[in-house]
């Protein structure tokens, strides 16, 4: 197995949606929201690094050290600093989302950290792909495929939630009232490319590169 400090200096892999062109669809002036612009933009996060981590909320101020965020304080929640954020998964399961190549250096770092704790770290970078999403339609163009209640009074920032949007597992991340990051297995990542360009298509939809 290679290094860790040859593995961060490898080139990135393949994007997930690297067959998939920058889009503007039908409707671009989002005129179903009487603005002059699309209802939703959004974009792969591409290469993002994300590890999982399995621990007790004692290794708390310890994760802080290296990530720069603490445990989120309740469940189903973010905690963030900068790029990188610390998200609720279960009472002793978090996903750690940070910046591109910075992956392998964490996960050993936590790993030398924790290693007097019961404790698992596990990269999963390349298993998860992640998008971006941005606009005044967000949170109704995700409301089609999925079952949660999305309005900001309900699902406010910070929130997170691991749900279904149109049969695909996902976890949905609540940046801002328009702003949201959604993060499903890298092989569903061209139907959900597919899906959030169809549900979009009323609002006015742009996908970039």
């Amino acid at each position: 197995m290679a290094s860790t400090s040859k593995k961060a200096n490898m080139l990135p892999g393949r994007s997930a949606l690297a067959g998939k062109p920058a889009t503007r669809h039908a409707n671009p002036d989002g005129s179903n929201l009487g603005g002059d612009k699309p209802g939703m933009v959004f974009s792969e996060m591409v290469h993002l690094g994300k590890l999982n981590l399995r621990a007790s909320k004692s290794a708390s101020t310890q994760v802080k050290s290296v990530i720069g965020c603490a445990f989120p304080t309740a469940a189903n929640r973010f905690s963030s600093a900068g790029e990188r954020h610390v998200v609720w998964l279960g009472p002793d399961e978090f996903l750690i989302i940070c910046e591109e190549g910075k992956d392998a250096e964490l996960a050993g770092t936590l790993e030398s950290i924790l290693n007097t704790q019961h404790c698992a770290v596990t990269n999963i970078t390349d298993a998860l792909a992640a998008f971006h999403l941005k606009g005044a339609a967000v949170r109704q163009v995700l409301a089609k495929g999925c079952a949660i209640d999305l309005h900001p009074g309900s699902f406010t920032t910070g929130d997170a939630a691991q749900t279904l949007l149109s049969h695909a597992s996902v976890t949905m991340l609540a940046v801002a009232d328009n702003e949201l990051i959604v993060i499903c297995r890298t092989s569903f990542a061209p139907y959900m490319h597919d899906w959030l360009l169809d549900a979009a298509l009323e609002y006015g939809v742009k996908f970039t590169k």
